[in-house]
């Protein structure tokens, strides 16, 4: 007597494709971690996953959608792990390689109280105190050296200290000539760390 094995419901098998898909994901994971050296090539192992995944599973889905039902949820199921886990840990670990300095180095500008500053504005003679903090830096590869470049005989800035461990705030005093015109000017921080090196641009608004 020949036993009838019942038909693979679409549900189970839109699990079964999450399960698929989430499998290969930390698997391609897992070894281009034990295989990729140092920084090189992560930013493409996190992201590509969900790239093949996401597309991959809907091309799957819509070619055999009213032919082979379970194939077309398998698919489907295979989109869906390109969203969770692979596109939510492939943000994470790019995050990762920005905090470890494997992303490139940035500067960022903001107020004493911890405040975001896109741009600051002075008035002719005054002066105001911002803040400057480097990071995407490796801390265990040394002090960040900064430096600032400022328009010749309308701003001046001075940074305190000139070397910081990365990530890790600077003070930035910034005066504006009292001569100087009502007009907008762009300062530039730059981090330096051995041969690596980023830059910052804030608007300095002067204001009579």
């Amino acid at each position: 007597m020949t036993m009838l094995r019942p038909p693979i419901s679409a549900p189970l098998a839109t699990l079964g494709g999450f399960v698929l898909g989430s499998l290969l994901f930390f698997l391609v994971r897992a070894l281009g971690r034990a295989l990729l050296p140092a920084c090189e090539g992560h930013t493409v192992l996190a992201l590509l996953p969900p790239l093949l995944l996401g597309p991959g599973g809907i091309a799957l889905a819509t070619s055999q959608l009213g032919r082979r039902p379970r194939l077309a949820a398998l698919g489907f199921g295979m989109a869906i792990s390109s969203l969770f886990p692979a596109l939510a840990f492939g943000v994470g670990d790019v995050s990762a390689l920005r905090t470890v300095g494997c992303a490139g180095g940035y500067v960022v500008f903001g107020t004493p109280s911890g405040g975001r500053l896109p741009e600051v504005t002075v008035h002719p003679g005054e002066t105001v105190e911002v803040t400057a903090r480097p990071g995407g830096f490796v801390a265990a590869l040394g002090p960040v050296k900064l430096s600032v470049q400022v328009p010749d005989g309308v701003l001046s800035a001075v940074l305190d200290p000139v070397s910081v461990v990365a990530n890790t705030e600077a003070k930035l005093r910034l005066s504006a000539s009292a001569k100087a015109p009502t007009q907008q000017y762009t300062l530039n921080v730059i981090a330096q760390q051995g041969k690596r090196s980023a830059e910052g641009q804030l608007t300095v608004t002067v204001h009579r």
